[in-house]
């Protein structure tokens, strides 16, 4: 059993409840609770973090600024661990459950691997189309789920497996042959024996010949196709733990050291049972691994064979798209995925104020983790970048964008190429609004204006995109940005105003960029 309150609460503040298994909602982001916990429970890990406890039974944790579903295991005195789920709104002064939903649903029709991210909160995917972006994530966490399930499948088909009768042929005293193979007969004495010649007992006991008989064998392909899949997933699984202790994950290494542990135990426990089942009698008697009709004809007919095929097959999967919603996966902070909506904003935008459709298409301007193409009139083409990446000091790979300090990598750049000419903005999501916060974050906002280049242009405006309604409204007026290439729009978000004043500020600058 596990109770949560608010650490802000008074002492003798209500707490709510929570089963093993169970899920708990009504949590925000960027919040503190205070969790207590039975006395059976000896450590609880978040996401595979370890958290301290503040006394005996009580640990005190803050979800940060994330919204999905978090996952604690809770580690027993007995060995045993008990999982609960915690259901995290994003906050209240930034977005609406429902606005978060509606931004998340956006970015699913658009591209569900966007979603993927590292964050401790999770979503529901599928396992069709194309990988997401953290390959060696979505892995771990499919590997974990479903893992011991499939390893559990298979011990179960080994204490009864699939076999079927194999022919063989062998030499054995005539007196004991019931089926002669064709290469006996081109023994003289039998064929003797055949046409009625006279042979003695005596003879019959000593004269040996071909004959044809079964015996039962593992070697079908049923089992060819399960080994295949067992020794492809031991190997998944020994270049993810590879990967862990290499911290070749998406999280910034301080946040995969502090999970490696764990993360380690995990994984080489379902290494050394499936090396286990590798070497155990079933498998050593399967000539070769192999994938074939005949085989997987012979597992779909057996429920036993079918589950555990299903089972390895979602463990090893690295797709994310699909209305098979079926895993939990890790998604971008808040703030990762209030950015991704905001690309998708400035594209439909840019769409509806051009009137052209987008091509995704490579940029010519910087790589970038999604770049889609607007074909203008008169031999013009507008780019629309999300995470654009400038090189420092340097364009690279014939590209024409770079910085003259280090690397930079702004959320959103519009680039305009023209014959002659090109033109750059940049958008910046940022996901507080308060005023201490927006004055803080135009430092990004300055630093783009200043150290971006597409040749030798520099970028004009460089905007900031909040979810709020802003406290700093003089960088939000139109000649203040016209004067000084730098500004915000507050209120961008499903159904409010903030779109509008980003669609009117798009069709300004492709107007001033066209005419000038």
């Amino acid at each position: 059993m596990l109770r949560i309150r608010p650490e802000a609460s008074p002492n003798d503040g209500a707490w709510v409840q929570v089963e093993p298994g169970g899920v708990l909602a009504g949590l925000q982001e960027d919040s503190a609770y205070l969790i207590e916990v039975s006395s059976e429970v000896t450590a609880i890990f978040v996401d595979d973090v370890q958290l301290q406890p503040v006394s005996p039974s009580v640990f005190c944790w803050s979800p940060a600024l994330y919204a999905g579903r978090v996952t604690f295991d809770a580690v027993l005195a007995t060995g045993g661990t008990q999982r609960y789920f915690l259901d995290i709104s994003p906050n209240p002064k930034k977005s609406g459950q429902d606005e978060f939903d509606g931004m998340v649903a956006e970015i699913r029709e658009f591209d569900q691997s966007l979603l993927s991210g590292t964050s401790s909160a999770t979503m529901a995917f599928g396992r069709a189309g194309r990988p997401g972006r953290y390959e060696w994530d979505i892995l771990l966490s499919r590997l974990r789920e479903h893992g011991p399930a499939f390893l559990d499948a298979i011990e179960t088909i080994t204490r009864s497996p699939h076999r079927f009768l194999a022919a063989d042929k062998k030499v054995l005293p005539l007196s004991q042959v019931r089926r002669l193979h064709h290469s006996a007969l081109q023994d003289r004495r039998l064929a003797a024996i055949a046409a009625g010649a006279n042979v003695g007992i005596a003879d019959l006991d000593t004269f040996q010949v071909n004959s044809l008989t079964s015996s039962p064998t593992f070697d079908t392909p049923a089992n060819r196709a399960l080994l295949a899949l067992l020794r492809r997933f031991s190997a998944v699984v020994h270049s993810v733990a590879d990967a862990v202790r290499s911290l070749k994950l998406g999280a910034l290494r301080e946040e995969q050291e502090s999970r490696t542990p764990r993360r380690l135990l995990v994984l080489e426990a379902m290494q050394r049972r499936a090396q286990l089942l590798l070497t155990g009698p079933l498998f050593r008697e399967v000539a070769s691994a192999q994938t074939s009709s005949a085989g997987l004809t012979q597992i779909a007919a057996q429920p036993a064979y079918s589950r555990a095929y299903r089972l390895g097959s979602r463990a090893l999967a690295s797709q994310l798209d699909g209305d098979d919603s079926a895993d939990n996966l890790h998604i971008p902070p808040s703030w990762g995925i209030y950015e991704t909506w905001c690309y998708l904003t400035v594209v439909k935008a840019v769409s509806d104020v051009t009137g052209c459709p987008a091509v995704e298409r490579p940029s010519r301007a910087v790589a970038a983790d999604r770049s889609l193409t607007f074909d203008l009139s008169e031999g013009r083409f507008l780019e629309v970048l999300f995470q654009g990446v400038f090189p420092a000091q340097t364009a690279s790979n014939g590209r024409l964008g770079w910085s003259i300090s280090r690397e930079r990598r702004p959320d959103i750049v519009l680039v305009l190429h023209s014959p002659n000419r090109v033109r750059t903005a940049v958008f910046d999501a940022k996901w507080r609004s308060k005023r201490a916060n927006v004055l803080d974050a135009m430092e990004s906002a300055h630093i783009y204006h200043d150290a971006l280049r597409l040749g030798d242009i520099a970028p004009s405006p460089c905007v900031l995109l909040l979810p709020g309604q802003s406290d700093v409204p003089e960088l939000e007026e139109s000649e203040f940005v016209a004067a000084h290439g730098v500004g915000a729009i507050s209120a961008v978000r499903i159904g409010a105003e903030g779109l509008l004043l980003l669609a009117n500020l798009l069709s300004g600058w492709l107007a001033t960029v066209h005419s000038s």
